[in-house]
């Protein structure tokens, strides 16, 4: 299966940048969204406004980790 092999995120066909290519690529960007929009709703009271920032930081990491790894980098 070839499927691993698969970039997730590429260029767009259309205007500047890079954007989800497969549906792998649209759970990330579904599921990292879901989370920072309610993160602060279910977690905010026991960790305070910077605990709320901390894992919104860890988790923009995380999901620039998966984006740089699973990019198209053949394109140009």
């Amino acid at each position: 299966m070839n499927s691993d092999n698969r970039a997730w995120f590429g260029p767009k066909r259309i205007g500047w940048g890079y954007g989800p290519r497969s549906w792998q690529g649209w759970l990330t960007v579904a599921i990292y969204a879901l989370l920072m929009m309610t993160l602060p709703t279910f977690l905010g009271p026991q960790l305070g406004q910077n605990g709320v920032r901390t894992v919104w930081i860890v988790l923009t990491v995380l999901f620039f980790v998966v984006f740089f790894w699973k990019l198209d980098r053949r394109a140009s």
